[in-house]
């Protein structure tokens, strides 16, 4: 396996085990529950910094067209951002959030918004501790 085969397989296993635990909480946490999709929204950036780096900006562009395959992942992509904002702006938007502003967030950023704009959301949510 290459690294990055390597790195695919860590992230998928952690992912699993993150919606695994989460699906066996019963009763809600103690600890500021933000702090899941922000930490990851942190790490998928600093991934993302890393790779516009090396890569460019647009260097994902040849993958699109390299396949069909390609072309698919990046629809379901797409398509699952698209489902996922759908899902969350209701509540943002209950929480005091601008969903005009963070629908521009996750265009530009895809997956890294919408895990912060689930981060802010979820802190709105909870009641302050003072």
């Amino acid at each position: 396996m290459s690294f990055y085969e390597w790195i695919a397989f860590a992230a998928f296993a952690v992912a699993a085990g993150v919606m695994l635990l989460v699906t066996q909480t019963k009763a809600r946490v103690s600890w500021p529950g933000w702090l899941v999709p922000g930490t990851i929204a942190a790490v998928l950036a600093a991934g993302a910094g890393v790779t516009v780096a090396d890569a460019g900006l647009f260097g994902f562009a040849p993958l699109l067209a390299a396949s069909p395959w390609g072309l698919q992942l990046w629809v379901d992509r797409l398509a699952c951002l698209t489902a996922a904002f759908f899902l969350l702006q209701n509540r943002a938007r209950a929480a005091g959030m601008k969903s005009e502003v963070w629908v521009l967030v996750v265009i530009a950023t895809g997956g890294i918004g919408l895990l912060a704009m689930l981060a802010r959301t979820v802190q709105l949510e909870r009641p302050s501790a003072g």
